[in-house]
């Protein structure tokens, strides 16, 4: 017994700082879980990476659609109009619910609250591109690509603008 003990607790002939360092192999359920974890990585990259498995994007794809659905079908196909950006403004409903819309696309630049951060700052009257309320979804819509501002045209529909203008508005 004793001799097996020295041999499983054998030193290696280096040591560092006084430090010395057994030769002990690793546990077998963690080699085995090594083992296993490459084995899963290839077959993850062959599905996720060159294959057809779903990707974050298309996630994200499906939940933009439906989040579009609903709107259409709650609000309908609504114009771009002074009127109907007025009055969303005072529809809690619809501010609720499409402030997760503006969190989720506009605040990495404007911030969650519209305070602006490398976006300009939405909370205050003074806005650079827009002289009447009908001007901000031709703004959302363009863009000001010479500011950064990408256009939403072809990733928002004609109902999420108007009512996401009504949120800057607001």
């Amino acid at each position: 017994m004793a001799k097996k003990q020295v041999e499983r607790d054998k030193l290696f002939d280096h040591d560092f700082d006084g430090i010395k360092e057994y030769d002990n192999p690793l546990p077998t359920w963690w080699v085995w879980l090594w083992v296993g974890s490459m084995i899963f990585s290839v077959f993850y990259i062959l599905w996720y990476h060159v294959g057809n498995g779903p990707s974050i994007y298309d996630k994200l794809e499906k939940e933009n659609a439906r989040f579009g659905d609903a709107m259409m079908a709650k609000y309908g196909n609504l114009k771009p109009d002074e009127e109907t950006i007025l009055k969303f403004m005072n529809d809690n409903d619809a501010m609720s619910a499409i402030s997760s819309l503006f969190k989720g696309k506009c605040a990495q630049c404007h911030v969650a609250d519209g305070s602006g951060n490398v976006g300009p700052n939405l909370t205050d009257d003074y806005y650079i591109h827009v002289k009447k309320i009908t001007d901000i979804p031709d703004v959302i819509t363009k863009g000001v690509l010479a500011k950064g501002m990408p256009p939403w045209e072809g990733q928002l529909t004609e109902t999420q603008i108007v009512l996401l203008s009504s949120y800057v508005a607001y």
